[in-house]
């Protein structure tokens, strides 16, 4: 489960282009026997156009460890659905409050014990070390940025899917 946020503008052409490939993908890959090499093939065009209809004008933050929104002190539900219209979108001034907040708020960056708390996996080096975790957050913070920013210059609604 998480926070999903599409710009519209950019989101709607894409599912409109590629998710009747997908779904033909899905039909086609589920009509074959299960762990041929036919099968994995068809996986490979389902994720394929899955990550196309994805690829632009989506944000999404899970409710896990993972979850960059609330290292910034803000909520999903608090503080980005009361902006929200009835439809669940961010609009004009609403979407420049909501950027403002999360550009202003101060990342507050976990400690190991916090990441494991909320089952996230802690090594000493590598991938998932605490310097690469808060590398990620910090990342995260930016590219949220960057996607409200994008809406912005685009005067393009937010629709929020909490």
């Amino acid at each position: 489960m998480g926070a999903d946020l599409y710009i519209e503008k950019i989101h709607h052409p894409l599912m409109q282009q590629y998710e009747p490939l997908f779904e033909a993908a899905v039909r086609r890959r589920d009509s074959l026997p299960p762990k041929s090499k036919e099968a994995e093939a068809a996986q490979r065009e389902v994720s394929k156009y899955y990550e196309l209809m994805y690829s632009e004008g989506y944000f999404r933050d899970s409710y896990n460890s993972t979850n960059v929104l609330n290292l910034l002190g803000l909520s999903w539900w608090t503080d980005v659905q009361p902006l929200c219209t009835k439809n669940r979108k961010l609009r004009h001034d609403k979407l420049h409050k909501f950027r403002d907040m999360v550009a202003g708020a101060k990342l507050e960056l976990p400690s190991k014990e916090e990441i494991e708390k909320h089952s996230g996996k802690v090594d000493e080096q590598g991938e998932n070390s605490l310097a690469e975790w808060h590398k990620y957050f910090v990342g995260k913070q930016a590219e949220l940025i960057a996607f409200l920013d994008k809406a912005i210059e685009l005067n393009s609604p937010v629709l929020c899917s909490l």
